[in-house]
């Protein structure tokens, strides 16, 4: 019997040990190993600490590589530093996940009233929509007309027998007010004047308005243009068509705007 009174402290001994252990490696620490593991804030960072102690805690780990870059200095390689800092892993705010992947901002400036967003193409394309046809294509450019961007319109090919038709565009729908007279203006630029070069229609609610040539007003530089209308409808479709038969031909527009007339 004495035996076995032994054998069982020796066991009762063992499992102890081992649950110090357990317990030592998964003891949660506020350390500095663990402010830079789980950074605040910083969501991606999170992110891949929390990736990293999904995989580390799995088993008992007695990697001395392979930790996170971010986190080496401050832990150094001691397995039981990582332990502890995974168990004390932080939960992420449901700010700092919202700000994990924040919704551009962009503020052009604009005229006072002026009834056209992103009329000077400085935030990209929204919200208007451009269409191409065939051998035609669309971008945002830069440098544009004393800004930084405009949109292009550039002909890459032999014109379709259809762009008389069903012309490349580039439009957006307007919030004005019916019966008020309105300003439209806009710059546009023409790589070159030739009578192949083609023109800029203006259209409102699919009604011509007015056209601009590339010889107009001459090539090669950004030029003024202006529109006098009254409203005819409280929503207004504004669209430039493009039409040209030059197979290289470069078109911009820039500067677009709408108020009313004071």
């Amino acid at each position: 019997m004495a035996k076995i009174v032994t054998v069982s402290r020796a066991v009762i001994l063992a499992c102890c040990l081992f649950a110090g252990d357990i317990v030592s490696a998964t003891s949660c620490n506020a350390d500095n190993c663990l402010r830079a593991l789980f950074p605040t804030p910083s969501p991606a960072a999170y992110s891949a600490a929390a990736a990293f102690c999904a995989t580390y805690t799995t088993t008992v780990n007695t990697q001395t590589t392979g930790f996170p870059t971010r986190a080496s200095s401050a832990c150094g390689t001691a397995t039981a530093r990582y332990s502890s800092a995974c168990s004390c892993k932080p939960t992420l705010s449901s700010t700092l996940t919202s700000s994990a992947t924040p919704t551009p901002t962009c503020q052009p400036s604009r005229p006072a009233n002026d009834a056209v967003s992103n009329g000077g193409f400085e935030c990209g394309l929204a919200p208007w929509v451009a269409k191409d046809i065939l051998n035609t294509k669309h971008s945002i450019t830069s440098p544009g007309d004393a800004s930084g961007f405009a949109y292009q319109f550039n002909q890459l090919g032999p014109q379709d027998p259809d762009a008389g038709l069903n012309p490349a565009a580039v439009y957006q729908d307007l919030k004005l007010v019916s019966g008020v007279s309105y300003n439209l203006r806009f710059r546009t630029f023409f790589d070159k004047c030739t009578t192949d070069e083609g023109f800029v229609g203006v259209m409102l609610n699919r009604s011509p308005v007015y056209t601009v040539d590339a010889c107009d007003k001459g090539a090669g530089a950004f030029k003024d243009n202006l529109v006098q209308f009254v409203a005819t409808s409280d929503q207004t479709e504004l669209r430039f068509d493009f039409i040209t038969r030059e197979d290289d031909a470069v078109i911009k527009i820039d500067n677009v705007s709408v108020v009313p007339q004071h």
